[in-house]
C-alpha cells in the first residue's frame, strides 16, 4: 500500500450529477469525498502505469513513475 503525504491541490470541475454520485458512492464506503476520489485516482493511475510499464511503451512513461507501486 503507498503511503504518502497527501499535500498537493487539484480542482476539477463536474456536474453535480457526478459530484451527487461520487458524494453517495463515498458514503457508500464511509469515506469523505475527497478520500474516495483519491483512492479512485490511484487505482486507475497506478494500475496504468503498471500496465504501460508491462508493454512495448515501456520507454514512452515518463521518469518518476517508478516511486509507485
Amino acid at each position: 500500500m503507498h503511503h504518502e503525504k497527501c499535500i498537493e491541490n487539484c480542482n476539477v470541475h463536474m456536474s453535480e450529477s457526478l459530484k451527487r454520485d461520487l458524494q453517495d458512492l463515498a458514503m457508500l464506503e464511509g469515506r469523505a469525498v475527497g478520500e474516495y476520489i483519491r483512492a479512485v485516482l490511484e487505482l486507475h493511475c497506478w494500475g496504468a502505469v503498471r500496465k504501460l510499464l508491462s508493454s512495448e511503451h515501456k520507454g514512452q512513461v515518463r521518469s518518476g513513475t517508478e516511486r509507485h507501486p
